[in-house]
């Protein structure tokens, strides 16, 4: 395309549509790209080498028939391919010479054909030229940065992304109106056991933007030396790395393409490795009255820990289905573009009823303890991917019900969690009271524990709730009483 591109450009500034549209006919007909390399540069090649050419073939084709013929019968005669017979030595030739000439030869005769055109002719040539140029070189920057995606390796400047995930962050919570707190910027307490161990992190929901890993996962220091995430890879789609300038932003910050191939890659390396395992079909089931958690029918992301050896750490973000009202008209169309299409692109609408702002509100990123899967297997049963599961989804519901009451509005935390596995939905697991069942019993006995700490919990909580209005209200009454002298006095 860019030898065409410049050999046209260099034969519109010599002038002459008709001997161009000639010259067109017989170098892009039916010989196509082969042809390119044997274009003469000459200016008054025309449609006399056309005709010649054709000539050619016409003869070489006839010399072929009779030779045929005169060694096999009619009835054995089978056409011979002209590309493979006549012109083989002609291909084998421009394929030797095709390095020496090309791009260079046409750029030179371009620059032999601008000495002699007009002045408004050069404009427009230069103008043409570098618009070419600037379209073939971000071509090739794009296929780097799409190549870079796909490798463990970091990419850019580490101060440079500490500043940008800085400068992001603090754009959200100026312009967008959101903040967050964060057990992984904070370093909980139960968080400083994993340091320096390598995990795979799954964050859910998946949300409707990705607001949250975008904004604080990255912002808390994959490139930061001191953070307790530093070295951390964030999986996202393989479409975002399409988008100019934002694709930039993803790599500083250390994500890569959300690919089973890349992912094994990144663990192979000693990387730990932030996902999501609900993907696309959890964007497009986002509901801000009812937190759902899908889970993919082979449940790669619980092999893809097997086989490394590395602990799962579920991580949920409270608020994220809350930052927009999803209509069912939007929920439809995203379905549709998907089934058509193969993309969704669900649309929501946040402050002032305006598309892609968000409501104002403070997230939190709650992370859980860490879930060991047990030595390495490159090939594992699937009785130990499904009790691996199992062991995840309790912990995950723990996490769940311990900060739902804080962390999600009251109607919302009312209803809970639903754990979808999607291929399994009418299946018992999916009941709140058989999660336990199946499990090792060091587990049960572990989980029936924590259910009654969380009983105990509620209770204190409830007793203290009745108790203090009454302290509250005396508290009021008596300070009221002594200010009411202090005040007249002041009057």
């Amino acid at each position: 395309s860019s030898l065409l591109a410049l050999h046209v450009l260099a034969r519109w500034l010599l002038g002459g549509s008709n001997r161009l549209s000639a010259a067109m006919e017989c170098r892009v007909g039916s010989w196509g790209s082969d042809m390119l390399h044997s274009w003469p540069c000459s200016p008054t090649a025309g449609a006399e080498e056309g005709l010649s050419l054709a000539s050619t073939r016409a003869s070489s084709s006839e010399s072929i028939i009779n030779i045929a013929s005169e060694n096999k019968a009619p009835s054995q005669l089978q056409p011979q391919p002209l590309l493979q017979v006549a012109e083989q030595p002609r291909r084998q030739q421009r394929q030797q010479n095709s390095a020496s000439r090309g791009v260079a030869s046409e750029l030179a005769t371009l620059l032999r054909s601008l000495a002699g055109a007009s002045p408004a002719k050069r404009r427009t040539a230069a103008a043409a030229l570098a618009v070419g140029l600037a379209a073939l070189a971000a071509w090739a920057w794009a296929r780097h940065v799409r190549r870079a995606a796909r490798s463990p390796a970091k990419w850019g400047r580490g101060r440079l992304a500490v500043l940008a995930s800085a400068a992001l962050a603090a754009g959200a919570r100026r312009l967008l109106g959101v903040t967050a707190r964060s057990e992984v910027a904070d370093r909980a307490p139960h968080l400083e056991a994993l340091e320096g161990r390598q995990v795979l992190a799954c964050w859910h929901p998946h949300g409707l933007y990705v607001v949250a890993p975008l904004l604080f996962h990255s912002s808390a220091g994959p490139r930061h030396q001191g953070s307790g995430i530093y070295g951390f890879f964030t999986a996202v789609a393989s479409a975002c790395f399409h988008l100019p300038v934002f694709r930039e932003l993803l790599m500083l910050f250390n994500c890569r393409a959300a690919d089973r191939d890349v992912i094994e890659e990144l663990l192979g390396a000693g990387r730990s490795v932030f996902v999501c395992p609900g993907g696309i079909h959890e964007q497009l089931e986002t509901d801000p009255g009812q937190e759902r958690v899908f889970f993919p029918p082979n449940l790669g992301f619980v092999r893809q820990a097997i086989k490394h050896g590395v602990p799962l750490v579920p991580t949920y973000n409270f608020g994220e289905n809350q930052l927009y009202d999803i209509p069912a008209w939007s929920r439809g169309v995203s379905q549709w573009l998907r089934r058509t299409f193969g993309v969704g692109l669900p649309l929501g609408f946040g402050r002032f009823g305006l598309p892609f702002l968000p409501h104002r509100k403070q997230l939190s990123i709650r992370v859980g303890r860490a879930v060991e899967v047990g030595a390495a297997d490159a090939h594992p049963t699937d009785e130990r991917v499904h009790e691996t599961f199992h062991s995840y989804c309790v912990e995950l519901r723990q996490l769940f019900d311990e900060h739902k009451a804080t962390d999600l509005p009251p109607e919302v935390a009312a209803r809970g969690l639903q754990l979808i596995w999607r291929g399994h939905e009418g299946e018992e697991w999916e009941q709140e009271h058989s999660w336990a069942e199946g499990l090792p019993e060091a587990v049960q006995q572990q989980h029936q524990q924590q259910q009654q700490q969380k009983q105990h919990v509620q209770q204190l909580q409830q007793l203290q709730q009745l108790r203090q209005p009454r302290w509250d209200a005396s508290l009021a009454a008596s300070s009221a009483a002594a200010a009411a002298p202090l005040v007249r006095s002041r009057l």
